[in-house]
């Protein structure tokens, strides 16, 4: 498959980026920090507001291209998930080499000082409270499954445009899905909050 080239015209410049960012709604800036704090489940060390912020001070400083073809949104959120990936290639490579050279009789005084690892893994008191939240997602929509098909795009970091697509609902059905969603779930924990 031939790469894509895109011409000067096609990018869209730091300025635009900004004025984008600037312009950007409030429901669109909810969007990425939801998806940021899906991007950063796990992480040690990073919370979604590094990762968006990151995220955009790339774009600002034109280190990452935005091209005008794709929604401003989508390419943050795409920026995110990269971003992401570096840090998890970064734990990775920083454990193999803790791993596998503890000391190997090589001098490191003249190199970066050692990393302090963390396991990254969440806990099982963690696991056993992200199990319990989703069964209680999915038993909350159990008959909704317009918003069961949203909050699985979501989970698995598809764009609102992949889940309508996907799903084959309307941008209207996906609106009025996402306020019924937000609803029930503003209304479950208040509850178990006020009870």
């Amino acid at each position: 498959m031939a790469d894509i080239q895109l011409s000067d015209h096609d990018i869209a410049s730091t300025s635009e980026a900004a004025a984008e960012l600037a312009a950007m709604s409030r429901a669109d800036l909810i969007r990425l920090k939801h998806f940021a704090r899906l991007r950063t489940v796990g992480l040690v060390g990073v919370d979604w507001e590094d990762l968006l912020h990151e995220a955009i001070d790339r774009v600002l400083a034109g280190t990452r291209k935005w091209p005008k073809s794709i929604p401003f949104v989508v390419f943050i959120c795409g920026t995110m998930r990269s971003i992401a990936s570096e840090y998890w290639r970064d734990t990775a490579v920083r454990r193999e080499f803790s791993l596998s050279d503890s000391s190997g009789g090589r001098d490191h005084s003249e190199e970066a000082p050692p990393v302090d690892l963390v396991d990254d893994k969440p806990s099982p008191e963690r696991e056993a409270l992200a199990r319990r939240t989703v069964r209680r997602i999915e038993q909350l929509f159990a008959d909704d499954a317009t918003a069961l098909s949203i909050l699985e795009g979501l989970a698995c970091g598809c764009t609102p445009d992949e889940i309508q697509l996907k799903s084959r609902m309307t941008s209207r059905q996906y609106a009025t899905a996402q306020k019924r969603i937000r609803r029930v779930i503003a209304r479950t924990f208040k509850e178990r909050s006020d009870g």
